[in-house]
């Protein structure tokens, strides 16, 4: 059984899917665009070439830390994944092909797991001054967390409800292929 029968504001999970993958499409594309940018501005520290990172960021006190970059390369490669599994999810979901949506599922839970080490690490560390635009930042991240959890679970919903369905057809063919008495 299906963890979630609908999604969002359609009646069922697969229209939720499809929204989902959009959605991931859009956010994680830009996403991309973001994360190169700014490890271009890297590019000198992570060719090796100055032994610290230059950047600043609006979460951290100073100059970003080694760390930081290490995550911002970690974001990158989830994000340009996560473009590249939104498609195959949108195929998947176009072809009834729960084997594509697999990718999605993946990179997407690799991806929330990084983000929360990446929030765990930055409220541990103490480089992190709390004001009222951190204080946003944090909670945006968190609304994108749980939208993102979301959208997870209507995938995984609908990779279930894919199963069920091929369960059900394998099923009724042994049963219509088993000889009659």
């Amino acid at each position: 059984m299906a963890i979630l029968e609908s999604c969002c504001f359609w009646k069922d999970v697969r229209s939720g899917s499809f929204a989902c993958a959009i959605y991931t499409l859009v956010y994680f594309g830009f996403s991309t665009l973001m994360f190169l940018f700014y490890l271009l501005g890297e590019q000198e520290f992570l060719l090796g070439n100055r032994a610290h990172p230059t950047g600043e960021s609006l979460l951290e006190k100073g100059d970003v830390t080694v760390v930081t970059v290490i995550f911002n390369v970690l974001l990158l490669f989830c994000s340009m994944l996560m473009v590249l599994s939104s498609v195959l999810l949108i195929l998947g979901l176009q072809q009834s092909k729960r084997q594509l949506m697999l990718p999605w599922i993946c990179f997407m839970l690799g991806d929330m797991l990084i983000e929360c080490f990446h929030l765990v690490y930055l409220a541990l560390s103490r480089r992190v001054n709390f004001d009222p635009i951190v204080g946003f930042i944090f909670t945006m991240d968190f609304f994108l967390l749980c939208l993102n959890l979301y959208c997870l679970l209507c995938v995984i919903s609908q990779y279930q409800t894919f199963r069920s369905q091929r369960a059900e057809l394998q099923q009724a063919s042994s049963a219509a292929s088993q000889p009659r008495s």
